[in-house]
């Protein structure tokens, strides 16, 4: 795709809050992401007895002609604004998706006033490179607790940032 198609489809999403008939379209899109990262890491054994507690998470979608073709979770924390699940559709990957719905979290976290963007991914998945090119910087990186590769080896989690 050249420049210039891929900025008449940038100008083409759109963004907004997720409604409760977007649900059916939502969970092709959340597995397509899903089985991508699974064949790279998987949730490692949980203790028995164990159960996280989960912040609420508000979903936003980006939309093409109707169609759904990105999603973005985030909450507010203390003091930014936390995100998770970012996915696209394999074809409209590149194509400004992920950047329309990061920038659309960033303009609500200045309404709060909150500072920054925070999220946690794993490295393995490529997905840090993704993410500093839509502005954020790594502040940690450790062997993650949570996850290990999809034939058990270790995984690294990394915190990344971006300040607003």
């Amino acid at each position: 795709m050249t420049i210039m198609q891929k900025r008449v489809a940038a100008s083409r999403i759109q963004v907004r809050d997720a409604r409760s008939d977007d649900h059916t379209a939502l969970l092709p899109l959340r597995q397509e992401a899903i089985n991508a990262l699974r064949r790279i890491y998987l949730p490692a054994d949980e203790m028995p007895g164990m159960r996280r507690v989960m912040p609420r998470f508000d979903t936003l979608v980006a939309v093409v002609d109707g169609e759904l073709v990105g999603t973005l979770e985030y909450t507010l924390a203390h003091t930014a604004v936390y995100l998770q699940g970012l996915g696209v559709a394999e074809a409209w990957q590149g194509q400004g998706v992920a950047r329309k719905l990061v920038d659309a979290v960033g303009g609500l976290a200045e309404r709060y006033p909150l500072p920054r963007l925070e999220l946690c991914t794993i490295r393995e998945t490529g997905n840090v490179q993704v993410f500093e090119r839509l502005g954020f910087r790594v502040c940690e990186e450790a062997p993650s607790t949570q996850f290990v590769g999809a034939v058990g080896q270790p995984v690294s989690e990394v915190v990344m940032m971006k300040q607003l």
